[in-house]
């Protein structure tokens, strides 16, 4: 991050006074600490600069005409959400104006018509607990740091299975006009249906704020069903990655993760606070007292078994009733094989019941983290896989001398695989780490020193498995400003100038 240097004052008095008036002197945020947590996001960005002004919209109105204003005084803007990214796509990298849009947090819920309007601040915890009562959730799933991202974070960075579950957009364009996009840009008709006409709802979807601001987005709703849940072990990542290509060739439809020993050891440890949070949760979902002793016994037991194990493959399978999940449930656990040892399936039922956290943003003991990931054809994963490992192998002197340590995860959601391996190394943490750490984790882990040597190394790391992935064909969520931009004649490219030709709406961003 460059040196605070930039400052307020090329924001002119008029429009300053305009935007308080609007929004109100406590969304109009002009100190340093504002505009330094505003300007960051989980990786360290050598070329960003602080935003000039924190603007604090509370509704779409709010948003645009903000964003009049804003485009009068030909002034650049950012829009971000809860901070959780690590690809720069957030972080302002000329002088602009930051747009947090968390107050844009109500959602309304249909839920005859399975869908909700939700407003692009609300996170994905909150809409869990808002849809809990009907019986429903979203079909879209989030990240895993949901108790802080963000509904509009996702639908502008995208999600590594996708976002068919996003069927419409309320989107303000940089003039600050207001267009809908689904069945609800024809007057008069609800935003149920993500077709009708040219699917313009998939252009906003992982454009990181390049096209327009989302200040509402609808998601499809379906129903909670009964879960059957499994967890195998297995010696290496191959033969964790052939079962899974088996899964995907038998065309599995739940949801499949698996992890390295390191990283289910440090899954493990978590505080007692959130440990018993777990445990209820899973308790919370058993079927029977019984059932539930049985749950948070097995979450005992398992930790033993993680270590036990070189890599863990989890599975959550849904259906119509019980015993439909548990036939499915039976067919995956025939598709991957006869090498795969039974484990008490207690991970898969802690994220079924408590999906999001942000204990993983830090290691156990404070290290900073920052992942890469690819996700790739079937048949290009497995030889993927073998590169990444041996360039990691060929630099462990240099990763075990900086005092940097790798954990892996592999997931499928539908016909694709991601491979996303994680650097965890000593360093000074942040604003964007410090602020979603309990207070007893906030007091042990702040204050610690820089490690410029240690960064540099990830930095360079990084940058060496995202080559990788790319000779293997990989796509990216999250393409921010790390992975290789969009074609500069592409019809991104060419959308941009339509919708943007200023070039003012997080300029850089995506190569455009």
């Amino acid at each position: 991050m460059a040196s605070p240097s930039l400052s307020t004052a090329r924001v002119a008095s008029g429009l300053l006074q305009a935007l308080t008036q609007l929004l109100g002197a406590d969304h109009v945020l002009q100190e340093e600490a504002a505009r330094r947590a505003a300007g960051a996001d989980i990786f360290p960005s050598p070329h960003g600069v602080l935003p000039d002004l924190v603007l604090c919209p509370g509704s779409t109105e709010e948003v645009a005409a903000a964003m009049r204003l804003l485009a009068q005084a030909g002034h650049a803007v950012v829009p971000r959400g809860g901070g959780m990214s690590y690809t720069g796509g957030v972080v302002p990298t000329l002088p602009s104006v930051a747009l947090d849009l968390r107050r844009l947090n109500q959602a309304r819920i249909e839920a005859q018509d399975l869908y909700a309007v939700v407003g692009a601040g609300v996170t994905w915890e909150a809409l869990r607990e808002a849809l809990r009562p009907h019986g429903l959730r979203a079909a879209q799933q989030g990240p895993i740091s949901g108790s802080v991202s963000t509904v509009g974070g996702a639908a502008s960075q995208g999600m590594p299975g996708g976002m068919d579950g996003v069927i419409g957009l309320t989107a303000v364009l940089a003039d600050g006009s207001v267009l809908r996009t689904g069945s609800a840009a024809q007057p008069g008709l609800p935003p149920f249906a993500r077709y009708h006409g040219p699917d313009l709802t998939g252009l906003f979807l992982g454009d990181c704020g390049a096209f327009g601001v989302k200040a509402e987005v609808v998601l499809r709703l379906v129903r909670e069903r009964p879960a059957a849940f499994a967890s195998l072990g297995f010696a290496t990542a191959r033969e964790t990655l052939d079962a899974i290509l088996c899964l995907i060739a038998q065309g599995f439809t739940g949801r499949a993760f698996a992890m390295d020993r390191a990283k289910a050891e440090a899954a493990g440890k978590v505080e007692g606070g959130e440990a018993l949070r777990t445990a209820l949760a899973v308790a919370g979902e058993a079927g029977s007292i019984g059932q539930a002793l049985r749950r948070v016994a097995g979450l005992a037991r398992t930790r033993g078994e993680l270590a036990s194990a070189g890599w863990t493959l989890h599975l959550t399978v849904d259906g119509a009733t019980e015993a439909v999940a548990q036939a499915l449930l039976a067919e995956a656990r025939q598709a991957c094989g006869p090498r795969a040892e039974e484990m008490t399936p207690s991970v898969p039922m802690a994220l079924h019941a408590k999906p999001f956290s942000v204990r993983g943003i830090v290691g156990t003991e404070g290290e900073r983290w920052v992942p890469v990931h690819g996700i790739l054809a079937p048949s290009r994963a497995m030889a993927c896989l073998l590169d990444l490992e041996a360039h990691v192998a060929a630099q462990a002197d240099r990763l075990n001398a900086a005092g940097i340590s790798l954990n892996w995860l592999m997931s499928c959601i539908g016909p694709q695989v991601t491979i996303e391996p994680m650097m965890y190394w000593p360093d000074a943490l942040e604003d964007a780490q410090l602020r979603v750490l309990s207070p007893r984790n906030q007091a042990r882990f702040g204050g610690r020193q820089p490690n410029p040597t240690a960064r540099a190394l990830v930095r360079e790391m990084r940058e060496a498995l995202r080559a990788i992935f790319q000779r293997h064909g990989a796509t990216h969520a999250q393409l921010g400003r790390f992975y290789a931009p969009l074609p500069a004649d592409g019809l991104a490219a060419r959308i941009k100038r339509l919708l943007d030709p200023e070039r003012r709406m997080n300029p850089g961003v995506l190569g455009l």
